[in-house]
């Protein structure tokens, strides 16, 4: 089913609402409740998934558990269906921690070990390192030390790895604590202040771990005191108190580290005056803050301490009120603490507060082997959803070959077409060298031709001179030698005659001359083939033309690169006029204008829109060409009324 889009943006009207920090958390909730219930009136899962997301936050806010658990129930069913692996990381992870609150461990357990399997897959590293960390904080709690050791280390290591913000740094410092913790458990007291001191250095760097410092520092004090060193565990609370700061702000922490200090100088000195006004200001303090936690273990040292220095009725009164205060907290190491000291107070009834001491730390025992074996069962019982991510990992494998193996492929095409395109350009630059050649054979076919002509006029102007000029002068000669003997009238007249005939001969001589000194052979070579190329083209096109040709252009003082490229231009832009002109009359002339060679092509044809036309290979080619020989190209076109193309060329002499 598909939601229109009226539909959907009601949907997203009330989700905006719900985000909008303006409203009291309860229209919040109420707008939020408007979107599920439309998303749920068109039943397409991800759209109501995503609005129940909505709702669950602001549960989440005010801890209203009740609620919270009944959709997150609802949104892992939904996230199941979509295979929405974030969604049911979310889901499992907000169910476990509803589970941690309401103390139901082994399902807060469960949720949080099928969260941090999924948080794993997907690479979620920090959400991943706080559930194994909130596991190994209810195997803590459960006695359960050697599990929770692991967890812990598992999420240190995880944790480690990541950027060293404020958030990252509370969880180092709460899993450092905590393996300082199992390590007093376990009586490893060394390795419990190592683990201290590495949490002192995460609230050093944190922003405000003023309190993480403080606990940390108590926790090394009261490990002193339980390694036996109580001078030193002392000296350590001392120090704490010295913190003028701590009373005010946490009284709640003064009154327990001023209980500690109290308990250190007990064990030290049970006489030491300073130790009842201690745990008298200790419990003061509880009593106003109604601190029930701290009242039970101020009062079970202070009761250890009254029993000792004799006075029995108020060490009965506070060993009872804090093994009432443990009883309901369910708080065993107390519970345990204040067995002892009742069997010390009451003598007679001794023998009965041992026996359930004892009875307490069997069950406790059992309670341990039971919960690792509950925890054991837990991971095993989660093996199908290990499957599922263990098969969602293969498919991101092979997603991950495939998209390499298509970046590959797209590689070699793009290499593929690259080469293609470069022997298009090695192509285009050896049909241009053909084409040059082509032009350089015909010039110096041209060359033979003329060179031939130039010959033959030089063999016929020689056998003039020969059989015409040289016989004249000849008989001009001997006829002056014969006169020369005789200076008769008749003479006179006839030398007259021969010396005309010589003027004669002289006029012929420099005719000749004229014709030896005319080249208008070789300057018809460039000429001829620019005509033929032109005459050759548009009749080939069927369009008619006109060729002007300015006659004294000097073609040698253009050097053969020059006159090739002029002679290919040329071709190419008749060659273009035909393709997409459809022109009719071509006019062409060639000027030279201060040392510049002028070629002129103007058509009749359509005409082009020059900001819109996109350039040809033939155009690219052209002014390829122009830029070889440092010249011009101007092109001026009107739409239906035809093309100009001016290209001006240096006339570089060779």
């Amino acid at each position: 089913m598909k939601i229109s889009n009226s539909k959907l943006d009601s949907i997203l009207k009330y989700r905006n609402l719900s985000n909008d920090n303006n409203f009291d958390i309860d229209i919040r909730i109420v707008n939020a409740k408007h979107a599920v219930l439309l998303s749920k009136k068109y039943n397409i899962d991800s759209t109501i998934l995503y609005s129940n997301k909505k709702l669950s936050y602001l549960y989440l806010l005010e801890d209203d558990f009740v609620p919270l658990k009944s959709i997150n129930k609802e949104n892992l069913i939904l996230a199941k269906r979509l295979k929405d692996s974030a969604a049911m990381a979310d889901a499992n992870y907000i169910l476990g921690y509803i589970s941690d609150e309401e103390v139901q461990l082994d399902s807060a357990y469960h949720y949080y070990y099928n969260a941090v399997k999924i948080f794993s897959s997907l690479n979620n590293y920090e959400k991943e390192g706080e559930l194994l960390l909130n596991m190994a904080n209810i195997q803590e709690s459960e006695r359960d030390f050697v599990g929770a050791e692991i967890n812990a280390i598992k999420a240190k290591k995880i944790i480690e790895l990541l950027p060293a913000n404020d958030n990252n740094l509370h969880t180092l410092w709460s899993i450092n604590n905590l393996i300082a913790t199992i390590s007093g458990q376990l009586q490893l007291y060394d390795k419990a202040l190592e683990y201290h001191d590495l949490a002192i250095v995460n609230a050093s760097e944190m922003k405000d771990g003023y309190y993480n410092l403080l606990y940390s520092k108590s926790n090394i004090a009261s490990t002193y005191r339980r390694k036996g060193l109580y001078v030193d565990a002392k000296d350590k609370f001392t120090d704490i108190l010295k913190d003028e700061r701590l009373k005010s702000n946490d009284s709640s922490s003064y009154s327990v580290i001023t209980a500690n200090l109290a308990y250190s100088k007990y064990l030290i000195n049970p006489i030491d005056p300073d130790i009842n006004p201690l745990f008298m200001e200790s419990i003061r303090i509880a009593k106003k803050l109604n601190d029930q936690l701290t009242m039970m273990s101020s009062g079970a040292y202070f009761a250890e301490y009254l029993n000792t220095i004799g006075k029995k009725d108020s060490a009965r009164y506070y060993n009872n009120l804090s093994y009432k205060i443990a009883k309901k907290a369910n708080v065993n190491e107390v519970i345990l603490q204040t067995l002892v000291t009742k069997a010390s107070i009451d003598v007679d009834s001794s023998r009965y507060y041992l026996t359930e001491h004892i009875k307490l730390n069997d069950s406790l025992i059992l309670a341990e082997r039971s919960i690792r074996n509950k925890f054991a069962r837990i991971e095993l019982e989660t093996a199908e959803i290990i499957e599922e991510n263990e098969q969602m990992s293969r498919q991101r494998l092979w997603l991950i070959i495939t998209s390499i193996g298509l970046l590959i492929v797209l590689f070699f095409l793009y290499i593929i077409k690259s080469q293609r395109e470069k022997n298009k350009e090695l192509q285009l630059e050896r049909q241009q060298q053909e084409a040059n050649e082509e032009i350089y054979t015909l010039m110096l076919s041209q060359q033979d031709k003329i060179d031939e002509a130039r010959g033959l006029e030089k063999n016929r102007i020689s056998q003039d001179i020969h059989d015409g000029i040289l016989g004249k002068l000849f008989g001009v000669r001997l006829s002056l030698d014969g006169l020369n003997l005789s200076s008769t009238t008749e003479a006179i007249k006839q030398r007259s005659v021969y010396i005309t005939e010589l003027k004669n001969i002289e006029e012929e001589i420099r005719k000749v001359s004229h014709e030896l000194n005319s080249d208008f052979i070789q300057k018809e070579g460039y000429l001829n083939i620019i005509k033929t190329l032109v005459e050759a083209q548009m009749t080939a096109y069927g369009i008619a033309y006109k060729l002007y040709i300015q006659e004294d252009i000097k073609w040698d003082n253009l050097n053969n690169k020059t006159k090739i490229h002029v002679y290919r231009i040329l071709q190419e832009t008749m060659q273009n006029t035909y393709k997409h002109a459809k022109a009719t009359l071509v006019d062409i002339s060639f000027q030279l204008k201060n040392n510049v060679l002028i070629l002129t092509v103007v058509d009749n044809g359509e005409g082009f829109d020059l900001q819109k036309a996109k350039k040809g290979i033939g155009l690219k080619n052209i002014e390829t060409r122009i830029q070889e020989i440092k010249g011009e190209l101007i092109i001026d076109s009107i739409i239906n009324k035809g093309t100009k193309i001016i290209i001006k060329v240096p006339a570089l002499e060779n």
